[in-house]
């Protein structure tokens, strides 16, 4: 028998208790750069799968709960335990408060803080104070006390929490257009277009389209950006900053490229940056759909550009095998501009080379190539096995079956009745699986009585 694991006891009386003294623990042995991070990211819920992970891990899965008096429910805990870390680390991030949850589970307030530290030299916190106390908030009770003392009537609690939270949403709200205005500036902003000679309804619907961006998809962008479409007007310096301004923007956020405005991106040193690192924005950039250069920069980043191309470059044969070569990350045989190659034996080869899965998309005569069979199915650990596309009699070769066995679900349903009654394959099944494969379900009875197998 293995060694029985001896969890600690959680000796905490209340769940505040516990919360801090982890929360302490994980403060003292934070690094500089990841205690930075956090105080200029305090968004809770990007935390769940990572940071708060760790927490589960190292402070609550291998501790015994028994004789607590809180509900030590693993998530739970260590949601409350990173926002105890930013009470800590913030000081205007209070813990157990139903305004400073609300307002620091906003992204529009977590984007326009950082742009504001990032002008201001300093975080809003006490902006944000000023407006809170204009709000007389009810009295709550907390979560764990609601599971520990019967006496709360937790409709009144939900009607009051409800109440607190419009009045925490109608000052948010405010907050949010104060501090964008703060930051964008718009009328001095429009006093520098006069200065240029501009005519402010040149750039107006520019900015409207920036400020949208923000209410709509909780990303700031300044609103000097506009300018790019001016080059005539500022210096080159200036435009340089302001091109590299939004080259930063995109890179970090390429799902905003649908809702920008697209001639900011007739400059092509822009463009040469944004498909450098996000091949597929070429959808966004029709006016390069065919410039060679352009192309070799996009689709060399991520072949499946090549259907945001020109009809001429997806008819070139050359151009369908630098997307091939280049499609690593994606099935590109599926893509309806690779239809023509579906037949072409050296693109076949090459593309499932790649990527094993174009073999589901490629011509159906190649489902008995027993070579392009191989090369695919020597990729193990793929999740997407190409085993049950094969042609019957590919299927059994008992090569091929002992490739599939490598997989950590191997496709015995699809063997022929005599590979699932033969002695090697049982055995490289029980070798490679021991008796915990579903694949022995379907094994003849005979191998199963052998090897002992009982089904449930």
């Amino acid at each position: 028998m293995g060694k029985e694991i001896i969890r600690e006891k959680v000796s905490c009386a209340t769940e505040l208790e516990f919360v801090t003294e982890v929360a302490n623990d994980c403060v003292t042995n934070m690094k500089a750069k990841d205690r930075d991070y956090l105080i200029n990211n305090p968004y809770v819920i990007d935390y769940h799968f990572s940071y708060c992970l760790y927490i589960r891990n190292h402070y609550i899965h291998n501790k015994d709960f028994s004789e607590v008096n809180f509900w030590a429910e693993p998530d739970h805990l260590s949601s409350q335990i990173i926002r105890m870390i930013f009470s800590i680390l913030i000081p205007g991030y209070l813990y157990d408060d139903s305004f400073t949850e609300s307002i620091f589970n906003s992204k529009k307030y977590i984007a326009i803080r950082k742009e504001y530290k990032r002008l201001m030299g300093e975080y809003p916190d006490e902006m944000i104070n000023e407006y809170k106390c204009m709000v007389d908030f009810e009295p709550v009770h907390s979560f764990s006390e609601w599971r520990t003392n019967k006496e709360l009537y937790l409709d009144k609690e939900m009607e009051a929490i409800r109440r607190n939270d419009e009045k925490s949403k109608a000052i948010i709200e405010q907050i949010l257009s104060k501090l964008s205005e703060m930051i964008w500036k718009t009328d001095e902003f429009l006093g520098v277009i006069d200065g240029l000679g501009i005519d402010r309804d040149e750039v107006a619907t520019s900015i409207q389209s920036i400020k949208q961006l923000f209410w709509e998809e909780s990303k700031f962008v300044p609103l000097e950006i506009c300018l790019l479409k001016f080059p005539k007007s500022i210096s080159k310096e200036k435009y340089i900053e302001c091109r590299r301004t939004l080259s930063g923007i995109i890179n970090e956020n390429p799902r905003l490229m649908e809702k920008m405005d697209n001639a900011y991106f007739n400059d092509r040193v822009l463009a040469r940056s944004v498909l450098n690192r996000h091949g597929w924005l070429l959808q966004y950039l029709p006016q390069y759909n065919d410039d060679e250069k352009l192309l070799k920069v996009a689709i060399g980043n991520d072949g499946e550009a090549i259907q945001y191309a020109s009809k001429r470059i997806q008819k070139d044969r050359e151009w369908a095998k630098f997307a091939i070569e280049h499609a690593e990350r994606g099935t590109i045989m599926f893509l309806d501009c690779m239809k023509p190659y579906r037949k072409d034996k050296e693109l076949v080869y090459l593309a499932c080379d790649v990527e094993r899965w174009n073999f589901v998309y490629v011509d159906k005569s190649y489902r008995d190539d027993f070579e392009l069979a191989k090369i695919c199915m020597k990729k193990i650990g793929d999740p997407n096995t190409i085993y049950r596309y094969l042609s019957a009699r590919l299927k059994a070769n008992k090569e091929l079956v002992f490739f599939d066995l490598q997989e950590r679900f191997p496709n015995v349903e699809e063997y022929p009745a005599k590979l699932r009654n033969d002695d090697e394959v049982a055995a490289k099944l029980y070798e490679l699986h021991g008796l915990d494969s579903w694949g022995w379900y379907h094994m003849s009875k005979r191998l199963k009585k052998k090897y002992g197998y009982k089904e449930e």
